[in-house]
């Protein structure tokens, strides 16, 4: 299978591809609000590739996302292509320069570095570092280079840089063990091309790589741990901006054009980014004029603020439909009461998703399904939807043997409270609030929760590395529902990232056919008995679904969205101008 930058000069059966949906008006927006169609279209797969001599063509199960992604204003002919400095504001902390800053690795990706692919507009796979590839089992993967890209200090990126990169952060980097966990080898036989051998077939391999961020290997083979480089050098990529400063005490981040990229020096000249501590000072800023955008990695804004927002003339909001679950509460299925499958769904009917919705989600957001993957997302299927039915929840509880002896209004089991621990952000905005939600829904049915907040940092090492939590609230990004096998099921599974720790055998083969078939249909199919599973054992629960709020300046025209990053992208620095 081959694939380049260009896909019109592809062979069709190499090209994948998903579905656009119609894009809608909705009444609650504002004149200059760009929308999304909320409806549901399923994707359908088509990655092809020969087969040897045979020339037989067999359709391997790529499932991307279904993208409701609507035409944002274009760029007149008379627009300037020039901008001097755009300032973004974010809540994402960035604390160092350090690869395994979870902030920051976001922050690379939209300026300094660069992957070996990457999801164009279309939410088609297209080339980044790499100039083409080709598998003829989905086990061996074999890249060609781009021959012009070159790192910032003038250096050639090669074979070697990607090889260095990913065997460094599977090495260094606990997550990147989930996301490359499937790779046997990496080899470089010469500076243009990278073989990598999975240690089993895996049609879905290229999603794995979109969290990729190359790093140049002469300047991290210097130290034995490449995570302890933490100045400038750190910063070194390949993409269309050069890291200027970072000044943690005004809490402040600067990036410039890179002159001499491939494609020449973006639009926009000077980049700074502006970290705020809660979103109402970011969202302050903004209407002072102090910021030119906010953002936050596949979140948006909280609908509140959209009233006065679009009162304000210099600004235009744009809606992209989330194919994440904004909130979302997981098990540990390990973890005792949680592990018993009708006391994960008495607390499931002891919440008010109504109400949740009215609070967070309001008229941008839905209830969401027991099937756990949002509407509209690829291979979607109905299932049953959350409802809230208090006294259900106290038969279930009953009948599992959870009384309240002593009349204090908590349950108890043999003699002890039945309590759950809910672990979740401190740090991120609203999570309190919808974590003493969950504590009130739970204590309505007799049920004690201690509240665990605790910073980023904890948080991944207790959920990804110990798994020594028993509940946790986080949400799911797009990227996320389609990491793994598809469908959220790398936040389920054991052997992935695995935040419900599911092991169970009729989970891991539903996810192991969805892995490994090279029929579209039968994806189609394990992603429905998937789903329905989800429904019926509920190792998580979507607590609301929604849309990703993004305001933007209304001076600046041509702007593309990417399917992960939203408005902040390539395509975008390239894209964008001031209108007359």
């Amino acid at each position: 299978m081959e694939k380049g930058h260009n896909t019109k000069d592809q062979h069709p059966g190499a090209r994948v591809s998903v579905k656009l949906g119609v894009c809608k008006r909705q009444n609650h927006t504002a004149t200059r609000c760009d929308t999304a169609n909320q409806g549901s279209r399923r994707g359908t797969p088509l990655w092809m590739t020969d087969r040897g001599s045979e020339g037989r063509k067999i359709g391997l199960s790529v499932v991307l996302l279904v993208l409701f992604l609507p035409a944002l204003p274009s760029l007149a002919d008379s627009a300037s292509r020039t901008i001097e400095k755009l300032v973004i504001g974010t809540t994402m902390e960035v604390k160092s320069l350090s690869l395994d800053d979870a902030a920051l690795s976001t922050l690379r990706h939209i300026t300094t570095h660069q992957g070996l692919v990457y999801l164009d507009d279309n939410g088609q796979f297209s080339g980044d570092l790499a100039e083409s590839w080709r598998t003829e089992d989905a086990r061996t993967w074999t890249f060609t280079l781009r021959a012009d890209a070159m790192w910032h200090d003038g250096r050639p990126v090669t074979a070697r840089d990607i090889q260095y990169t990913i065997e460094a952060f599977v090495k260094f980097i606990p997550v990147y063990r989930s996301h490359f966990g499937l790779i046997d080898s990496v080899k470089a036989p010469n500076d243009r091309t990278l073989i990598i051998d999975l240690k089993q077939p895996n049609p879905r391999f290229l999603v794995n790589l979109l969290v990729l961020r190359v790093v140049p290997s002469h300047i991290f083979q210097k130290v034995d741990d490449p995570r302890t480089l933490n100045g400038p050098e750190a910063m070194v990529g390949s993409g269309p901006f050069v890291f200027d400063f970072f000044d943690p005490t005004l809490g402040t981040m600067g990036f410039k054009a890179f002159e001499k990229y491939r494609r020449g020096p973006p639009a926009v000249k000077r980049l700074q980014f502006r970290f705020f501590k809660n979103t109402d000072t970011m969202i302050l800023a903004l209407r002072r004029g102090e910021i030119d955008l906010p953002y936050v990695y596949a979140s948006g804004i909280a609908p509140f603020y959209v009233p006065a927002l679009q009162k304000d003339r210099s600004l235009a909001i744009h809606l992209q439909q989330n194919l994440g679950v904004p909130a979302a509460l997981f098990f540990n299925v390990h973890r005792d009461p949680v592990n018993l499958r009708d006391f994960r769904h008495a607390l499931a009917l002891s919440i008010d998703y109504q109400e949740i919705l009215n609070v967070f989600g309001r008229s941008y957001g839905a209830i969401p399904t027991k099937g756990f993957v949002p509407r509209g997302s690829p291979d979607f299927v109905d299932t049953a939807p959350m409802t809230c039915d208090r006294e259900e929840a106290r038969r279930l509880l009953d009948a599992l043997g959870m009384t309240d002896i002593d009349g204090d209004g908590v349950r108890e089991r043999d003699g002890r409270p039945v309590q759950v621990e809910l672990m979740f952000r401190g740090d991120i905005s609203g999570d309190l609030r919808l974590a003493q939600l969950l504590q009130e829904y739970f204590q309505t049915v007799g049920i004690r929760t201690r509240l665990k907040p605790v910073d980023a940092a904890v948080f991944r090492s207790l959920s990804d590395q110990d798994r020594s939590h028993m509940a946790l609230l986080a949400r799911t990004t797009p990227w996320g529902m389609m990491m793994w096998a598809g469908c959220g099921s790398g936040y389920m599974d054991a052997r992935y990232i695995g935040w419900s720790s599911s092991d169970d055998p009729v989970f891991t083969n539903l996810v192991d056919r969805m892995n490994g078939t090279l029929d579209p249909e039968n994806y189609r199919k394990a992603a429905a008995e998937l789903q329905h599973y989800y429904a019926r054992e509920l190792p998580a629960i979507a607590l609301y679904w929604n849309v990703l709020i993004q305001p933007y300046p209304a001076r600046l025209r041509g702007w593309k969205v990417s399917p992960m990053y939203g408005l902040l992208w390539e395509e975008s620095w390239f894209g964008i101008g001031l209108e007359p």
